[in-house]
C-alpha cells in the first residue's frame, strides 16, 4: 500500500468551496478522500501543522462536506496515524524540505507536505487537487523522490490564484 500525504486543498475541493473545480475534479477529490480513510494510509506531521491547516479550511464537526468528514477522522485518529517527525529551518521551512535549487520558489506554506513525504521513509504519494506549485515545480520534486498525484491536473490555478 503506498501512504498518502494530503494537501489541504483536497479537502477544500471535496468540500465544494472551491468554486474553480468542477464537479468532477470534486468527485476526484472525495473519492480519493474516502480510499485514503478506508486504508488508514495518511501520513501527517508528529507536530500537527498539517492538521492545524486542515483546521484552518474544515469544519472540526465534521459537517456539512466530505472534507470536514475527513478532517474530523484525521483529528480523532491523529495518534494511529504515520505521523513524521519535522523540524523547523529559517531557510526552507523545514530541515526535511529538500536542499534543492530547483524548489527555492515552492509555496512557503505548502512546504510541510513536501516536508512529509520526503522524511516519510516509507513509499507515499502527494495528494493534490487545484495547486499549481507542484506542477510548477515537478522536475525539481521528482529530482528528490518527491511523488505527487494530481486529482485534477486541468484545473490547476495559476500561482497567484492558489
Amino acid at each position: 500500500m503506498i501512504a498518502k500525504v494530503v494537501d489541504t486543498n483536497v479537502l477544500v475541493v471535496a468540500n465544494g468551496r472551491d468554486t474553480h473545480a468542477s464537479d468532477e475534479c470534486k468527485r476526484a477529490a472525495v473519492s480519493a478522500l474516502i480510499g485514503v480513510k478506508d486504508s488508514s494510509s495518511l501520513i501527517v506531521d508528529a507536530g500537527r501543522r498539517i492538521l492545524g491547516e486542515y483546521r484552518k479550511h474544515c469544519d472540526q464537526s465534521g459537517q456539512p462536506g466530505l472534507g470536514d468528514e475527513f478532517f474530523r477522522w484525521a483529528f480523532d485518529h491523529a495518534a494511529f496515524l504515520h505521523a513524521v517527525k519535522l523540524t523547523e529551518d529559517e531557510d526552507r521551512g523545514f530541515e526535511e524540505f529538500p536542499d534543492d535549487p530547483a524548489l527555492a520558489g515552492f509555496d512557503p506554506d505548502d512546504r510541510v507536505f513536501v516536508a512529509v513525504s520526503a522524511a516519510a521513509r516509507i513509499d507515499n504519494v502527494i495528494l493534490n487537487a487545484v495547486d499549481s506549485d507542484y506542477k510548477l515545480h515537478c522536475g525539481g520534486l521528482a529530482a528528490v523522490g518527491v511523488v505527487v498525484e494530481e486529482l485534477c491536473p486541468n484545473e490547476l490555478k495559476a500561482a497567484t490564484e492558489a
